[in-house]
């Protein structure tokens, strides 16, 4: 089971603000949510919190708003 703190939820937020594009969040069953979008970023968190099978994947419009990610995602594994 993930849990996820405080803390790495503020890291994704900070990551995804920083993007100049939109970032998608993609879940196992194919949902999308655009996580530059308000509404959308709330479902999106609330789904990524509560994923306890850790298979969403994030999806990039712009090469460098892909290596801002990658960034978060190399350093949230290191924190792991």
């Amino acid at each position: 089971m993930t849990t996820r703190t405080e803390n790495e939820v503020r890291n994704f937020n900070e990551a995804i603000n920083k993007c100049r594009m939109p970032v998608f969040l993609v879940s196992s069953d194919g949902t999308e949510y655009n996580m530059k979008s308000a509404a959308q970023n709330k479902a999106g968190m609330d789904r990524w919190i509560k994923d306890r099978s850790n298979e969403m994947e994030i999806y990039t419009c712009d090469l460098e708003d892909e290596m801002i990610m990658m960034n978060y995602l190399l350093n949230a594994n290191k924190a792991a």
